[in-house]
């Protein structure tokens, strides 16, 4: 095992992991950024970037049809292919490459696979050990989180990934969780042509928002995309069958769909860490407690910034 000093260690190169590391490098420090996947995180490959480029031609579309002269009829459709390889190409179909020379210039050392903590400032990563001599930074970032929902793990489902990166359209698809990823996804795959069943618990789309903007996005679904939008009900179970799966409704009703996309919530990704050999625990949810400089226990030397730490998720956040 070779052994290696840095003034910081950053896990995840994510955002909030990148951005970091570049801060701190620009101000002289010699920095390591550990990631597992890919340089960029969810935003650039799985979430932000893809989601927009799948939404953005409806919108065009839509508002072409608005201003009178556009040769544009009401009967012209997405090409549904092209959307998809647009897509692709913004992502750079998986391809991290084009993120490396930013971090080159920086001088910044990258070492690709799961760093776990040996010590309070030293780090495993595969063959490696780093060591920090200021600070190490948690930006690991957060997953799709699986409901306990009854036969869920028994069929094939999809989470945020699996529905930005697709590279068919499914003929019909329910979406569990009428957040903003539930509906910005229900959305998008609507505009494609999906027939699509959006079921959300709670009284309106948006939970964490006022009432009146959930009620604005469901009725936009409903009348623009002809989703079939279904708020104070519940998936109590899931079973394959059919077109691909059936979802059993609390009101008593089923749902078939080829595909089910669950939206419902994020985990942080902490396990793994190896954070008891530091002496760290997270929250029940698996969040880092951190002060308001995002430190995790107050002494500056370790940091959990991003979603890890629970307080704000989501890039613009």
């Amino acid at each position: 095992m070779t052994t290696q000093t840095y003034d910081a260690i950053v896990l995840g190169a994510g955002p909030a992991g990148e951005v970091v590391a570049g801060r701190l490098a620009d101000a002289g420090w010699k920095v390591a950024i550990v990631e597992k996947d890919l340089v960029g995180g969810e935003c650039s490959y799985y979430s932000c970037m893809p989601s927009k480029a799948l939404l953005r031609p409806a919108d065009v579309l839509a508002e072409a049809r608005r201003i009178p002269g556009v040769p544009v009829g009401e009967d012209d459709a997405l090409d549904a292919a092209a959307v998809l390889k647009r897509r692709t190409e913004v992502i750079h179909d998986g391809d991290d490459s084009g993120q490396l020379p930013w971090l080159e210039e920086r001088e910044i050392d990258l070492f690709r696979g799961e760093g776990r903590f040996v010590g309070r400032d030293r780090i495993a990563v595969g063959d490696d050990e780093l060591t920090a001599a200021r600070a190490v930074i948690v930006a690991t970032g957060s997953g799709a989180l699986m409901p306990p929902i009854d036969g869920l793990d028994s069929v094939r489902a999809w989470n945020n990934r699996d529905a930005t990166t697709a590279k068919q359209v499914p003929q019909s698809m329910i979406v569990l969780g009428g957040g903003p990823v539930g509906s910005e996804l229900a959305q998008a795959w609507a505009s494609l042509g999906t027939e699509v069943t959006l079921v959300e618990g709670g009284t309106h789309l948006l939970g964490r928002e006022e009432p009146f903007a959930g009620e604005e996005v469901a009725a936009a679904l409903r009348g623009r995309f002809g989703v079939d939008v279904r708020v104070g009900d519940m998936v109590e179970s899931v079973r394959g069958g059919g077109a691909g799966v059936i979802a059993e409704l609390q009101d008593g009703g089923a749902v078939e769909a080829e595909e089910i996309l669950v939206a419902g919530g994020r985990k942080p990704h902490t396990d793994g860490l190896g954070l008891e050999a530091i002496g760290v625990e997270p929250d029940e949810d698996g969040f880092l407690a951190v002060d308001d400089r995002m430190r995790v226990g107050g002494d500056g030397a370790l940091y959990a910034i991003g979603d890890v730490n629970g307080r704000g998720l989501f890039t613009h956040v």
